[in-house]
């Protein structure tokens, strides 16, 4: 007779280790959608049991990214092969940042740049891209923290050059 644990096959973890030393074991097939955790596990001679520092990723954002790679895995097989499938990953994908702060959202650009996590990148940066889109100058300033190096004058004579590229601005 078989016992429940003989009938529940082991799922292989990988373990990392964030900037706030709070230690995080992952099924391997999420953490192998990290392009750096995979780089680093696909090295000869790193074992598995080894724990990854990732020191530039705090757990906060690290739960981020690990709840959308999980996710993500889930919806993927669906969305390649039915329309309802595309569909649901899209609202997934429209539904997952939308509350989130632009500067959360950075946050969790510079850690799944960090980690590589291309598809949550991609969405993240089309996020920012559609929060700044159609924004005046000053807005996007303001939120990238850039300061001017125009004088006034220069400023001015910009605008007045390029005013058709300051037509139809929405105000912040």
């Amino acid at each position: 007779m078989s016992t429940e644990e003989d009938t529940v096959q082991e799922k292989k973890t990988i373990s990392l280790k964030t900037s706030d030393d709070e230690v995080f074991e992952l099924e391997e097939n999420v953490a192998m959608e990290f392009g750096t955790v995979k780089a680093f596990f696909g090295d000869d001679g790193v074992s598995r049991d080894m724990v990854m520092p990732i020191p530039n990723v705090h757990s906060k954002e690290l739960t981020r990214i690990i709840d959308f790679c999980t996710k993500h895995l889930a919806l993927k097989p669906k969305a390649d092969h039915d329309e309802a499938g595309k569909k649901e990953l899209r609202k997934f994908y429209a539904d997952y940042v939308k509350e989130d702060t632009t500067e959360r959202i950075m946050e969790l650009i510079l850690a799944a740049d960090y980690l590589n996590v291309n598809d949550f990148l991609d969405l993240l940066n089309q996020s920012v891209a559609d929060r700044i889109k159609n924004k005046r100058v000053e807005y996007v300033r303001k939120l990238f923290g850039i300061e001017s190096d125009f004088t006034p004058e220069e400023e001015a004579e910009l605008r007045q050059q390029y005013a058709w590229a300051f037509e139809g601005v929405d105000e912040d």
